[in-house]
Protein backbone atom coordinates (compact mmCIF):
# COMPACT_ATOMS: atom_id res chain seq x y z
CA UNK A 1 0.00 0.00 0.00
CA UNK A 2 1.98 3.41 -1.17
CA UNK A 3 0.54 5.91 -0.09
CA UNK A 4 1.29 9.85 -1.68
CA UNK A 5 -0.04 12.68 0.82
CA UNK A 6 -0.39 16.63 -0.93
CA UNK A 7 -0.52 19.22 1.42
CA UNK A 8 -0.03 22.61 0.78
CA UNK A 9 3.19 23.23 3.27
CA UNK A 10 4.80 22.14 6.73
CA UNK A 11 2.84 22.59 9.94
CA UNK A 12 3.19 21.43 13.35
CA UNK A 13 0.73 18.99 13.91
CA UNK A 14 0.92 17.47 10.57
CA UNK A 15 4.14 17.40 11.18
CA UNK A 16 3.43 15.37 14.43
CA UNK A 17 0.72 12.66 12.33
CA UNK A 18 3.00 12.27 9.69
CA UNK A 19 5.69 10.76 12.03
CA UNK A 20 3.14 8.54 13.55
CA UNK A 21 2.11 7.54 10.09
CA UNK A 22 5.62 6.67 9.64
CA UNK A 23 6.08 4.87 13.09
CA UNK A 24 2.97 2.61 12.59
CA UNK A 25 4.77 1.29 9.35
CA UNK A 26 2.64 3.11 6.42
CA UNK A 27 4.42 3.34 3.26
CA UNK A 28 3.93 6.94 2.52
CA UNK A 29 5.47 10.70 1.04
CA UNK A 30 4.38 13.77 1.44
CA UNK A 31 4.47 16.12 -1.56
CA UNK A 32 4.30 19.95 -0.08
CA UNK A 33 3.08 22.46 -2.56
CA UNK A 34 5.60 25.20 -0.69
CA UNK A 35 8.03 24.86 2.08
CA UNK A 36 6.51 27.08 4.71
CA UNK A 37 3.58 29.70 4.98
CA UNK A 38 3.82 33.45 5.59
CA UNK A 39 0.75 33.35 8.11
CA UNK A 40 2.83 30.33 10.27
CA UNK A 41 5.12 31.53 13.05
CA UNK A 42 6.94 28.04 13.47
CA UNK A 43 9.29 26.74 11.18
CA UNK A 44 9.23 22.71 10.54
CA UNK A 45 12.44 21.12 9.73
CA UNK A 46 12.28 18.29 7.62
CA UNK A 47 14.27 15.18 8.34
CA UNK A 48 14.02 12.06 6.10
CA UNK A 49 14.45 10.04 8.62
CA UNK A 50 11.03 11.53 10.37
CA UNK A 51 9.04 10.54 7.55
CA UNK A 52 9.71 11.16 3.27
CA UNK A 53 9.24 14.43 1.98
CA UNK A 54 9.35 16.54 -1.31
CA UNK A 55 8.67 20.09 -2.25
CA UNK A 56 7.25 21.38 -5.12
CA UNK A 57 8.18 25.00 -3.91
CA UNK A 58 11.25 26.56 -1.88
CA UNK A 59 9.61 29.10 -0.67
CA UNK A 60 6.10 30.66 0.85
CA UNK A 61 3.01 28.86 -0.15
CA UNK A 62 1.40 32.33 -0.61
CA UNK A 63 3.80 33.52 -3.27
CA UNK A 64 4.27 30.14 -4.77
CA UNK A 65 3.30 29.99 -8.27
CA UNK A 66 0.50 27.78 -9.79
CA UNK A 67 2.36 26.42 -12.31
CA UNK A 68 5.00 25.61 -10.11
CA UNK A 69 3.21 23.81 -8.04
CA UNK A 70 0.96 21.45 -10.65
CA UNK A 71 4.01 20.67 -12.72
CA UNK A 72 6.20 19.61 -9.79
CA UNK A 73 3.43 17.56 -8.25
CA UNK A 74 2.43 15.86 -11.48
CA UNK A 75 6.29 15.14 -11.61
CA UNK A 76 6.48 13.49 -8.34
CA UNK A 77 3.82 11.48 -8.82
CA UNK A 78 4.74 9.98 -12.07
CA UNK A 79 7.86 9.18 -10.37
CA UNK A 80 6.03 8.01 -6.42
CA UNK A 81 2.98 5.78 -8.43
CA UNK A 82 1.38 5.10 -5.38
CA UNK A 83 -1.38 2.87 -4.94
CA UNK A 84 -3.47 5.75 -3.13
CA UNK A 85 -3.31 9.66 -3.45
CA UNK A 86 -4.43 11.16 0.06
CA UNK A 87 -5.42 15.13 -1.33
CA UNK A 88 -5.44 17.92 1.29
CA UNK A 89 -8.42 19.60 -0.12
CA UNK A 90 -10.07 20.91 -3.02
CA UNK A 91 -9.11 24.54 -2.72
CA UNK A 92 -5.59 23.88 -4.31
CA UNK A 93 -4.31 23.42 -7.60
CA UNK A 94 -1.83 20.89 -6.72
CA UNK A 95 -4.97 19.19 -5.14
CA UNK A 96 -6.70 19.21 -8.55
CA UNK A 97 -3.44 17.94 -10.43
CA UNK A 98 -3.25 15.30 -7.69
CA UNK A 99 -6.95 14.31 -8.05
CA UNK A 100 -6.75 14.58 -12.43
CA UNK A 101 -3.43 12.14 -12.33
CA UNK A 102 -5.42 9.59 -10.06
CA UNK A 103 -8.07 9.43 -12.38
CA UNK A 104 -5.66 9.14 -14.99
CA UNK A 105 -4.01 6.04 -13.79
CA UNK A 106 -6.75 4.30 -11.85
CA UNK A 107 -5.18 4.95 -8.96
CA UNK A 108 -7.39 5.09 -5.06
CA UNK A 109 -8.18 8.83 -4.29
CA UNK A 110 -9.07 9.84 -0.32
CA UNK A 111 -10.00 13.32 0.58
CA UNK A 112 -8.74 14.60 4.20
CA UNK A 113 -11.15 17.16 4.85
CA UNK A 114 -11.53 20.09 7.40
CA UNK A 115 -14.75 22.77 6.11
CA UNK A 116 -17.69 23.07 7.27
CA UNK A 117 -21.33 24.02 5.24
CA UNK A 118 -21.61 27.45 8.02
CA UNK A 119 -17.93 28.59 7.39
CA UNK A 120 -19.38 30.38 4.55
CA UNK A 121 -22.82 30.57 4.18
CA UNK A 122 -23.11 32.22 0.70
CA UNK A 123 -21.09 30.28 -1.34
CA UNK A 124 -20.81 31.03 -5.22
CA UNK A 125 -22.74 28.05 -6.86
CA UNK A 126 -20.46 27.53 -9.28
CA UNK A 127 -17.79 26.67 -6.84
CA UNK A 128 -20.42 24.21 -5.34
CA UNK A 129 -20.99 22.59 -8.31
CA UNK A 130 -16.67 22.28 -8.61
CA UNK A 131 -16.57 20.84 -4.90
CA UNK A 132 -19.69 18.38 -5.91
CA UNK A 133 -17.73 17.17 -9.13
CA UNK A 134 -14.34 16.84 -7.06
CA UNK A 135 -16.05 14.51 -3.86
CA UNK A 136 -18.07 12.92 -6.43
CA UNK A 137 -14.78 11.47 -8.31
CA UNK A 138 -13.64 10.52 -4.54
CA UNK A 139 -12.77 6.66 -3.17
CA UNK A 140 -12.85 8.30 0.62
CA UNK A 141 -12.70 10.71 3.00
CA UNK A 142 -11.16 11.19 6.45
CA UNK A 143 -12.62 14.30 8.09
CA UNK A 144 -12.03 15.69 11.54
CA UNK A 145 -15.07 15.39 13.02
CA UNK A 146 -19.39 15.06 12.67
CA UNK A 147 -19.74 18.61 11.19
CA UNK A 148 -17.30 18.17 8.93
CA UNK A 149 -18.50 15.29 7.83
CA UNK A 150 -22.09 16.62 7.56
CA UNK A 151 -20.90 19.21 4.53
CA UNK A 152 -19.49 16.25 2.94
CA UNK A 153 -22.67 14.27 3.01
CA UNK A 154 -24.12 17.49 1.40
CA UNK A 155 -21.94 17.57 -1.28
CA UNK A 156 -23.49 14.17 -2.16
CA UNK A 157 -20.66 11.59 -0.81
CA UNK A 158 -22.28 8.49 0.91
CA UNK A 159 -21.76 8.90 4.68
CA UNK A 160 -20.60 5.11 4.27
CA UNK A 161 -17.32 6.86 2.55
CA UNK A 162 -16.69 9.50 5.06
CA UNK A 163 -14.38 8.35 8.03
CA UNK A 164 -13.82 10.85 11.26
CA UNK A 165 -9.74 10.72 11.66
CA UNK A 166 -10.32 13.71 13.82
CA UNK A 167 -7.59 16.31 14.80
CA UNK A 168 -4.08 15.87 16.37
CA UNK A 169 -3.29 17.90 19.29
CA UNK A 170 0.40 17.36 20.75
CA UNK A 171 -0.65 15.68 23.72
CA UNK A 172 3.08 15.09 25.01
CA UNK A 173 3.26 18.97 25.30
CA UNK A 174 -0.22 19.95 26.63
CA UNK A 175 -0.78 16.83 29.20
CA UNK A 176 -1.44 18.18 32.75
CA UNK A 177 -1.58 16.49 35.67
CA UNK A 178 -4.13 17.66 37.65
CA UNK A 179 -2.00 18.42 40.85
CA UNK A 180 -0.37 21.42 38.31
CA UNK A 181 -3.76 22.94 37.93
CA UNK A 182 -5.49 25.87 40.26
CA UNK A 183 -8.69 26.93 39.85
CA UNK A 184 -10.16 30.47 41.26
CA UNK A 185 -12.41 29.75 44.55
CA UNK A 186 -13.81 33.05 44.26
CA UNK A 187 -15.86 34.95 41.49
CA UNK A 188 -12.88 36.95 40.63
CA UNK A 189 -12.18 34.69 36.94
CA UNK A 190 -8.99 34.27 34.61
CA UNK A 191 -10.38 34.22 30.53
CA UNK A 192 -7.59 33.47 28.02
CA UNK A 193 -7.92 33.53 23.97
CA UNK A 194 -5.28 31.96 21.90
CA UNK A 195 -5.16 32.99 18.41
CA UNK A 196 -4.86 35.40 15.32
CA UNK A 197 -6.22 38.67 16.07
CA UNK A 198 -8.13 39.34 12.96
CA UNK A 199 -11.89 39.77 11.59
CA UNK A 200 -13.47 36.37 11.91
CA UNK A 201 -11.71 35.28 15.06
CA UNK A 202 -13.68 37.54 16.46
CA UNK A 203 -12.01 38.66 19.84
CA UNK A 204 -13.67 41.98 20.63
CA UNK A 205 -16.41 40.14 21.58
CA UNK A 206 -14.73 38.97 24.32
CA UNK A 207 -14.12 42.21 25.52
CA UNK A 208 -17.12 43.40 25.37
CA UNK A 209 -19.07 40.61 26.81
CA UNK A 210 -16.52 40.96 29.75
CA UNK A 211 -17.26 44.83 30.16
CA UNK A 212 -20.81 44.29 30.22
CA UNK A 213 -20.97 40.80 32.88
CA UNK A 214 -18.80 43.44 34.86
CA UNK A 215 -21.68 45.86 34.60
CA UNK A 216 -23.84 42.94 35.55
CA UNK A 217 -22.08 41.89 38.69
CA UNK A 218 -21.69 45.47 39.50
CA UNK A 219 -17.75 45.09 39.70
CA UNK A 220 -15.13 44.55 37.23
CA UNK A 221 -13.79 41.02 38.57
CA UNK A 222 -12.90 39.05 35.39
CA UNK A 223 -9.81 39.37 33.70
CA UNK A 224 -8.30 38.02 29.89
CA UNK A 225 -4.93 36.96 28.31
CA UNK A 226 -5.01 37.46 24.58
CA UNK A 227 -1.84 35.87 22.69
CA UNK A 228 -1.42 36.07 19.18
CA UNK A 229 -0.49 38.68 16.88
CA UNK A 230 -2.69 40.28 13.82
CA UNK A 231 -3.71 43.09 12.02
CA UNK A 232 -6.66 44.12 14.46
CA UNK A 233 -4.29 44.44 17.53
CA UNK A 234 -3.97 48.32 17.52
CA UNK A 235 -8.05 48.37 17.26
CA UNK A 236 -8.76 45.88 19.93
CA UNK A 237 -6.42 47.55 22.51
CA UNK A 238 -8.45 50.42 21.44
CA UNK A 239 -11.72 48.81 22.04
CA UNK A 240 -10.55 47.78 25.42
CA UNK A 241 -9.44 51.83 26.53
CA UNK A 242 -13.05 52.63 25.53
CA UNK A 243 -14.59 49.93 27.48
CA UNK A 244 -12.56 51.17 30.46
CA UNK A 245 -11.11 47.17 30.86
CA UNK A 246 -7.38 47.48 29.66
CA UNK A 247 -5.74 47.24 32.90
CA UNK A 248 -7.67 44.00 32.68
CA UNK A 249 -6.30 42.87 29.47
CA UNK A 250 -2.82 41.37 28.70
CA UNK A 251 -1.82 41.40 25.24
CA UNK A 252 1.50 38.62 25.48
CA UNK A 253 1.65 39.00 21.66
CA UNK A 254 3.13 35.45 20.13
CA UNK A 255 3.77 32.66 22.26
CA UNK A 256 6.03 29.89 20.90
CA UNK A 257 4.08 26.41 21.67
CA UNK A 258 6.46 25.40 24.46
CA UNK A 259 5.42 28.63 26.43
CA UNK A 260 1.28 27.82 25.68
CA UNK A 261 1.10 25.43 28.24
CA UNK A 262 2.00 27.33 31.35
CA UNK A 263 -0.82 30.40 29.52
CA UNK A 264 -3.36 27.91 29.55
CA UNK A 265 -2.67 26.27 33.10
CA UNK A 266 -3.40 29.88 34.03
CA UNK A 267 -6.97 29.96 32.76
CA UNK A 268 -10.15 29.40 34.43
CA UNK A 269 -11.97 29.49 30.99
CA UNK A 270 -10.60 29.50 27.52
CA UNK A 271 -12.63 31.02 24.83
CA UNK A 272 -12.88 30.73 20.89
CA UNK A 273 -15.21 32.94 19.69
CA UNK A 274 -14.72 32.71 16.07
CA UNK A 275 -17.61 33.76 13.77
CA UNK A 276 -15.57 30.89 11.47
CA UNK A 277 -13.05 28.26 12.47
CA UNK A 278 -12.98 24.67 10.55
CA UNK A 279 -12.30 22.67 13.52
CA UNK A 280 -10.17 25.14 16.38
CA UNK A 281 -7.24 22.93 17.62
CA UNK A 282 -6.49 25.59 20.56
CA UNK A 283 -9.63 24.01 22.16
CA UNK A 284 -7.86 21.02 22.51
CA UNK A 285 -4.49 22.01 23.59
CA UNK A 286 -6.70 24.27 26.40
CA UNK A 287 -8.53 21.12 27.21
CA UNK A 288 -5.18 18.88 27.76
CA UNK A 289 -4.25 21.57 29.85
CA UNK A 290 -7.43 20.67 32.26
CA UNK A 291 -9.35 24.33 30.65
CA UNK A 292 -13.31 24.67 30.91
CA UNK A 293 -13.78 25.60 27.43
CA UNK A 294 -16.63 28.19 25.51
CA UNK A 295 -16.87 27.72 21.87
CA UNK A 296 -18.52 29.56 19.48
CA UNK A 297 -21.21 27.55 17.20
CA UNK A 298 -19.41 28.82 14.32
CA UNK A 299 -16.42 26.33 15.10
CA UNK A 300 -16.14 23.10 13.85
CA UNK A 301 -15.01 21.63 16.75
CA UNK A 302 -17.68 22.69 19.08
CA UNK A 303 -20.47 19.97 18.16
CA UNK A 304 -17.87 17.29 19.07
CA UNK A 305 -16.01 18.43 22.00
CA UNK A 306 -18.72 20.56 24.02
CA UNK A 307 -20.92 19.49 26.06
CA UNK A 308 -22.05 19.97 29.92
CA UNK A 309 -19.25 18.56 31.41
CA UNK A 310 -16.49 20.47 29.08
CA UNK A 311 -18.05 23.49 29.02
CA UNK A 312 -20.19 25.88 26.76
CA UNK A 313 -21.50 26.81 23.16
CA UNK A 314 -22.99 30.16 22.47
CA UNK A 315 -23.59 32.43 19.08
CA UNK A 316 -20.78 34.48 18.29
CA UNK A 317 -22.86 37.25 16.61
CA UNK A 318 -24.32 38.88 19.87
CA UNK A 319 -22.70 39.92 23.22
CA UNK A 320 -25.52 38.85 25.41
CA UNK A 321 -24.98 34.86 25.34
CA UNK A 322 -20.79 35.13 26.09
CA UNK A 323 -22.02 37.96 28.49
CA UNK A 324 -24.68 35.49 30.30
CA UNK A 325 -22.11 32.99 30.24
CA UNK A 326 -19.36 35.14 31.82
CA UNK A 327 -21.79 35.90 35.11
CA UNK A 328 -22.40 32.14 35.09
CA UNK A 329 -18.65 31.64 35.37
CA UNK A 330 -18.25 33.86 38.18
CA UNK A 331 -20.55 31.94 40.30
CA UNK A 332 -18.31 28.45 39.47
CA UNK A 333 -16.31 27.26 42.68
CA UNK A 334 -12.92 25.89 42.00
CA UNK A 335 -14.14 22.50 42.47
CA UNK A 336 -16.85 22.71 39.60
CA UNK A 337 -14.13 23.94 37.74
CA UNK A 338 -11.84 21.18 37.97
CA UNK A 339 -14.50 18.63 37.41
CA UNK A 340 -14.90 20.12 33.93
CA UNK A 341 -11.25 20.57 33.55
CA UNK A 342 -11.00 16.66 33.92
CA UNK A 343 -13.65 15.90 31.46
CA UNK A 344 -11.59 17.70 29.41
CA UNK A 345 -8.50 16.51 29.63
CA UNK A 346 -10.18 12.72 29.07
CA UNK A 347 -11.97 13.93 26.31
CA UNK A 348 -9.45 15.52 24.46
CA UNK A 349 -6.40 13.22 25.45
CA UNK A 350 -8.34 10.86 22.74
CA UNK A 351 -7.13 13.27 19.92
CA UNK A 352 -3.53 11.98 19.78
CA UNK A 353 -0.85 11.48 16.37
CA UNK A 354 -1.03 7.91 17.83
CA UNK A 355 -5.43 7.56 17.45
CA UNK A 356 -5.30 9.74 14.36
CA UNK A 357 -2.80 7.24 12.63
CA UNK A 358 -4.48 4.19 13.83
CA UNK A 359 -7.91 5.64 12.29
CA UNK A 360 -6.68 6.24 8.92
CA UNK A 361 -4.29 3.37 8.50
CA UNK A 362 -7.66 1.00 9.34
CA UNK A 363 -9.56 3.12 6.92
CA UNK A 364 -6.98 2.21 4.11
CA UNK A 365 -6.59 -0.80 4.69
CA UNK A 366 -10.52 -1.51 4.50
CA UNK A 367 -10.04 0.41 1.01
CA UNK A 368 -7.47 -1.19 0.01
CA UNK A 369 -9.22 -4.79 0.80
CA UNK A 370 -12.30 -3.66 -0.62
CA UNK A 371 -10.85 -2.41 -4.00
CA UNK A 372 -8.47 -5.02 -4.11
CA UNK A 373 -9.66 -7.95 -2.54
CA UNK A 374 -6.33 -8.43 -0.12
CA UNK A 375 -5.58 -7.08 2.71
CA UNK A 376 -2.05 -5.20 3.15
CA UNK A 377 0.94 -6.77 5.06
CA UNK A 378 0.29 -7.74 8.47
CA UNK A 379 1.84 -5.36 10.81
CA UNK A 380 0.76 -2.50 9.47
CA UNK A 381 -1.57 -0.02 11.08
CA UNK A 382 -0.90 -1.98 14.14
CA UNK A 383 0.99 -0.27 17.07
CA UNK A 384 3.47 -2.09 19.33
Amino acid sequence: MKVAIIHNHPIHYKHLLFQELKRQGLDFEVIFGAAQSSIRHEKIELDPNLYKSRIAYNGCYEVAPAYARVKQTWRYLQELDPQIVIIGGYHTVEGWAAWVWAHLHGRGTVLWYESNEFDYPNRPAHKEVLKRIFVGGLDRAHVYGSSNKAYLVRLGMNPDQVDVKRAVANVNIFATRPEERTYSERSAKHLLYVGRLSEEKNAGLILRAMAAAGRKSGEQLLTLTIAGVGPLEKQLRELCAGLDIAHLVEFTGYCPQAELPRLYRSADLFILPSTREPWGLVALEAMLCRVPVAISTQCGCAADVVSLETGWQFSPWSEEPLTQLLVELQGKSGDELRMMGDACYELASQYSAEACAERIIASLREFVAFAVGVEPAPGVGQTS
